[in-house]
C-alpha cells in the first residue's frame, strides 16, 4: 500500500528523455510509480490527490548556498540588503546599534560597491556610529568587509600590515588603511573582533533557514564554506541525528586563507563522523580569484584601460598540489572562479590531479564563471566539470553593469555570464543562488532570469535591458539545471533530481505550468506544496 498517490497533474520528471506523466505515487519516503491516470488506475494508496492541473517537479536543488552563514546573519545581524543612497546604510546601522546597546561586537551584511568609489567605503562613517567596540559590515558578495577604526587598531591592521597577492587593503592617500579590506586573507586580519556563535546559535539559524528554502520548493542544500573551527558542522549533525533536517544538506570544508593544509587531515575523519543520508561533506573549497567589483578577479586580459589584470589567489604549482592532495583524500574540488584566467587556471590543476592520479572518477566543481573564454570550453567538457551558475546575477544589474562591469570589462561585459554557449557545447550546467548574496533564494526567479535575461520587473522585449540575449535558455533548460544539474554537481544524481521509481519523493508542486506562463511571470508561479522524503515540509 503506498502512503500517497498523485493523480491529474503535469508531471515534468526531468528524466534522461525529459518525459512527461500525469501521476506518481511514494511509499516509505520514495517513488514507487510514474506514469498516466488510466494506470494509476489500479495503484493503491492511503492517500489520493488530484493536482487539477497542477504542475510537479522533482524538489529544486540549491548547488551553492551560504545556508549557516546566511542564517547567521539574518538573525543576529543588521541587514544592509536594498539600498538606494549611502544614508540607507548609515541609518540601517545607527538603528541596530541603539536597539542593540548590549552588544560587545556590531556586525552587518549587505552593502553594495556602486555605492561607493573604488576605494571603497570609510572606517570615519562606521566611527561616527560607534568608535568603542568593533564594528564589521560584509559587502553583499561577501568579499570586501567595512570596518571602524577600533577593529583595525584593536586587530593591528596598520600602514605597515601587507597582504597576499589578490587581496587588497585599500588606503589614504597617506597609508593608512581606509575601512575596507577586500578578499579573504585580508578580511582575516581582523578575524578576531568577530562575534563568535555557538552550536545553539547554528541549530536556531539552520532550522530556520530550512524552512526558507522550503518556500521555494528547495529540498537539497550545498553549503560550500563549512568551518571546521565552527560550530555549524557540530549543529547540522546534531538536527539531523535528532531527525530535525528537513532537507538534505550536503557541504564543501573551507580551505583556509592563510594556511592552506591547516584543518586537511582532519577532513577525513570529519567526513565520516557526519556521513548520512541527509548530511554530507564531500567536497573541499577553494577561491581562485576573488571578484570584478573589487578588481580581483583574475583576467586574462587586463582591465578596462589598464595594465592589471588581477592576481590570483593562488600561486598556480601552490594550487596543484593543493588539489592533488584533495584529490587524494577523495573529495572533490570546489571552486569559486569569476575570471577566465582563473577558470584556466583551476582547469590546470584538474590536468594535475588527472596526471597524479589517472584512475580516479571526480566530480569537479567550478562555480559564478562570470567572465569565460570560449577557447576553455572544450577543457571543461572534458573534464566533466559542473560549472554551477548563478542566473539571478545574469541581467544588467542595476549600478553594477553601468557603473562596475562596463568600465572595468568593457566589452567583455556585454559578454558576461554565458550559459547557452557552455550548454552547446556539452558543459554540464548548474545553477545556484549563493544566498545570502542573493537574498531571495527562489529557484524560479534563477529559472526566470535564466529564460529573459533581464532584471525581475523588467521589460525582456526591451533590447537595451537584455544582457547578452544570445544566451538566453529555455525553460525547460533551466528547470533541468536546477534539478538534475545540480544533482550532477553534487553527486547525488541516482537518489533525487528526477521523478523516476527509486528515487527520494523530493518533489515541487507548483499552481501553474512555468513552460506556459510569459516568461517574465514564471517567478509569481505559486509554490502550493514542497515535499522531502514523502514529507511536505511546506505548504502555501
Amino acid at each position: 500500500m503506498n502512503d500517497v498517490l498523485y493523480i491529474n497533474g503535469f508531471v515534468y520528471t526531468v528524466d534522461g528523455d525529459r518525459t512527461t506523466a500525469e501521476a506518481v505515487a511514494i511509499k516509505d519516503g520514495k517513488i514507487t510509480f510514474v506514469g498516466s491516470n488510466a494506470d494509476a488506475e489500479k495503484i493503491e494508496a492511503k492517500e489520493t490527490v488530484d493536482l487539477g492541473g497542477k504542475m510537479m517537479l522533482p524538489g529544486f536543488i540549491e548547488a551553492h548556498a551560504h545556508v549557516t552563514w546566511g542564517a547567521i546573519d539574518s538573525l543576529f545581524k543588521v541587514a544592509l540588503f536594498g539600498a538606494d543612497t549611502t544614508d540607507y546604510y548609515t541609518e540601517k546601522i545607527s538603528e541596530f546599534v541603539k536597539a542593540h546597546p548590549e552588544l560587545p561586537v556590531y556586525e552587518g551584511v549587505g552593502w553594495e560597491n556602486p555605492f561607493f568609489g573604488k576605494e571603497g567605503p570609510s572606517r570615519k562613517v562606521l566611527d561616527a556610529i560607534c568608535d568603542d567596540r568593533p564594528m564589521l559590515m560584509w559587502s553583499h558578495d561577501k568579499h570586501s568587509l567595512w570596518v571602524n577604526t577600533y577593529t583595525l587598531e584593536m586587530c593591528g591592521v596598520t600602514k605597515e600590515t601587507t597582504v597576499p597577492p589578490g587581496n587588497i587593503i585599500e588606503r589614504e592617500p597617506d597609508g593608512t588603511p581606509s575601512g575596507t579590506l577586500r578578499e579573504f586573507a585580508a578580511m582575516a586580519l581582523v578575524d578576531h573582533a568577530q562575534a563568535t556563535f555557538g552550536k545553539e546559535h547554528y541549530k536556531e539559524a539552520i532550522s530556520w533557514v530550512q524552512k526558507e528554502f522550503a518556500q521555494y520548493g528547495v529540498t537539497t542544500i550545498m553549503d560550500p564554506l563549512l568551518d571546521p573551527e565552527e560550530e555549524a558542522i557540530g549543529a547540522i549533525k546534531e538536527l539531523n541525528d535528532e531527525g530535525k533536517l528537513i532537507c538534505k544538506i550536503r557541504g564543501a570544508f573551507k580551505s583556509s586563507e592563510t594556511d592552506s593544509y591547516k584543518h586537511i587531515d582532519d577532513f577525513p575523519r570529519i567526513r565520516e563522523e557526519v556521513d548520512s543520508h541527509m548530511f554530507k561533506i564531500d567536497q573541499v573549497k577553494i577561491f581562485a580569484d576573488g571578484v570584478v567589483e573589487g578588481k580581483t578577479a583574475y583576467l586574462k586580459e587586463p582591465y578596462e584601460g589598464e595594465s592589471y589584470t588581477g592576481d590570483p589567489i593562488w600561486e598556480p604549482e601552490a594550487l596543484n598540489k593543493f588539489c592533488k592532495k584533495v584529490d587524494e583524500l577523495d573529495f572533490n574540488i570546489h571552486v569559486h572562479s569569476i575570471g577566465d584566467a582563473a577558470t584556466a587556471m583551476t582547469l590546470d590543476a584538474l590536468d594535475a590531479m588527472r596526471e597524479n592520479n589517472p584512475g580516479r572518477e571526480r566530480r569537479p566543481v567550478i562555480t559564478h564563471l562570470q567572465v569565460v573564454d570560449p577557447a576553455d570550453y572544450p577543457r571543461l567538457v572534458d573534464h566533466k566539470v559542473a560549472a554551477v551558475t548563478n542566473p539571478y546575477w545574469h541581467f544588467k544589474y542595476r549600478g553594477f553593469f553601468e557603473d562596475i562591469e562596463l568600465p572595468y570589462l568593457g566589452e567583455r561585459a556585454n559578454r558576461e555570464y554565458p550559459m547557452k554557449s557552455m550548454a552547446d557545447a556539452g558543459i554540464i550546467l548548474g545553477g545556484a543562488s549563493d544566498y545570502n548574496v542573493t537574498p531571495e533564494p527562489a529557484p524560479l526567479r534563477g529559472i526566470q532570469i535564466g529564460v529573459t535575461r533581464v532584471g525581475i520587473g523588467e521589460d525582456p522585449n526591451d533590447p537595451e535591458l537584455i544582457l547578452a540575449p544570445e544566451e538566453r535558455m529555455t525553460a525547460e533548460d533551466m528547470t533541468e539545471i536546477f534539478t538534475m544539474g545540480n544533482a550532477y554537481a553534487l553527486g547525488m544524481e541516482d537518489i533525487t533530481g528526477s521523478i523516476e521509481v527509486g528515487k527520494c519523493a523530493d518533489l515541487v508542486i507548483l499552481e501553474k505550468n512555468i513552460f506556459e506562463v510569459p516568461p517574465q511571470d514564471i517567478l509569481g508561479v505559486k509554490v502550493v506544496q514542497t515535499i522531502s522524503e514523502g514529507k511536505v515540509i511546506y505548504e502555501g
